[in-house]
């Protein structure tokens, strides 16, 4: 008699551990639109928050599926969660930059004008990180730099991560005039 293999046993040894198995399922991409739309939340909280204290305009922010800019003064945050066509690793990366200079500005296309554009100075990183995700299941999704093997956040602790960078970033790119009006007003 020819014994038959359970369905579990060939989903285990075709897919590896239980984070795969999850990671690859239909369930785990509403789950991480759920987590990237918390993470951007916290984002776009505290950068309203950062600008608020600093006195600036409020940030501008660009927004689309799996995509967020957000520019700060001089200074901008995008983050991006990254899928390849066979999703692999699982749950696909999410890759946080921070920079200096303007991140795909607006400028008016005055096409009909002859004469010089401003064009703006190509921005710079100054500061970024990719993260791989683990998950067994909802309540256990974390994002992990450098690889599983070091301790994961998550997504508003990453949240909060990237903004300390933001924040430092733009204390150091801070605009001369904006030093000089919050001297004067000590």
């Amino acid at each position: 008699m020819i014994e038959q293999a359970s369905p579990e046993q060939v989903l285990e040894s075709r897919l590896g551990p239980d984070r795969t198995a999850f990671l690859s399922s239909h369930r785990a991409q509403s789950v991480g639109v759920r987590e990237f739309g918390r993470f951007t939340d916290t984002l776009i909280a505290q950068a309203k928050r950062i600008a608020a204290l600093n006195a600036l305009a409020a940030p501008v922010l660009r927004m689309a599926p799996e995509r967020c800019i957000i520019q700060l003064g001089p200074v901008a945050l995008t983050a991006a969660h990254i899928k390849t066509g066979n999703d692999v690793p699982p749950g696909g990366q999410l890759l946080c930059i921070i920079w200096k200079g303007t991140i795909a500005p607006r400028g008016e296309h005055i096409p009909e004008r002859l004469g010089a554009r401003q064009v703006p100075v190509p921005p710079v990183s100054v500061w970024e990180e990719s993260l791989t995700v683990s998950a067994d299941n909802e309540s256990s999704w974390h994002w992990h730099p450098r690889g599983l093997e070091r301790e994961g956040y998550t997504s508003i602790e990453l949240a909060e991560r990237c903004i300390v960078q933001l924040e430092q970033a733009f204390e150091q790119h801070r605009p001369i005039d904006a030093l000089s009006a919050g001297d004067e007003a000590l």
